[in-house]
Parts: structure tokens; sequence; C-alpha cells
């Protein structure tokens, strides 16, 4: 799959736009799907954060930030976790804004609905019919 690099912070670690349409955040050995309409979100929950960094707990749409048992931070994705540091934490925040800045540049909205770009529409089966003629 061919990925168009958005922001790149250090070797392994870097936000990408894939050709489907989604974003790949790659942070060391893991690869994650984010969907376009959903920058803003993380975007929101990482802005608040570097605003306040001793929040309990964070909650934007599918993104979930909250203190991990060993003194660093999780930040969850639907149900997919990075534990990250307070550095990598603020490494992915200014990460992220680069690539918001990068997609502006390009021209590509950022969608605040899904069934953008890389979402395929389910078709919904036919009703069976409760009147037979």
């Amino acid at each position: 799959m061919q990925l168009t690099t958005l922001a790149h912070a250090t070797p392994g670690r870097m936000l990408a736009f894939a050709q489907d349409g989604t974003l790949r955040l790659l942070w060391d050995d893991a690869t994650l799907r984010i969907a376009l309409f959903d920058l803003p979100h993380l975007a929101a929950l990482l802005e608040d954060w570097a605003q306040e960094e001793e929040l309990p707990l964070l909650r934007r749409g599918y993104y979930r930030l909250e203190p991990a048992p060993n003194g660093g931070l999780q930040l969850w994705l639907n149900n997919v976790g990075l534990n990250l540091s307070r550095d990598d934490l603020r490494t992915l925040t200014s990460l992220i804004a680069a690539a918001e800045e990068r997609l502006t540049c390009l021209g590509k909205v950022v969608r605040t609905r899904p069934f953008g770009p890389g979402f395929r529409k389910l078709g919904a089966p036919q009703r069976k019919s409760l009147w037979l003629n």
C-alpha cells in the first residue's frame, strides 16, 4: 500500500495518508488506522491534555487517555492502546498538529462525519414483505 507521509517525528514514528483515504499512525512496532474524520477528535483530546497534563481521564469520540500503572499514559484508540511516556505524548501531539496542517495545505478536507473516502457503505438487505399477494 502506498503511503504519503504527512508528519515524521523519529524513525518508526510517523503519520501517513493511505490510498484508501484513511490515516496510518506508525508508532514503533504498531500501525494504527485512523479515520480521516476522526483526526479532529484525536487532535482535540491531545490539545486538552497539553493544556493540563494531570487530568485523570480524557475522552473524545473513540479516543481515551488515562494514566498507566507504570506512571506513563495510555492512549486508547477504540480497543487498541499505546503506552506512552509524557514526552512520547508531546511528540504525538506535535505530530498530529503537523499532519492537520499538512492536510490543510494539500487541500484535503478533514471530514466531520463518517462515510468519507476509505469507508465502504454497507448495503442493507431488502426486507421481506409482510404482505404476500
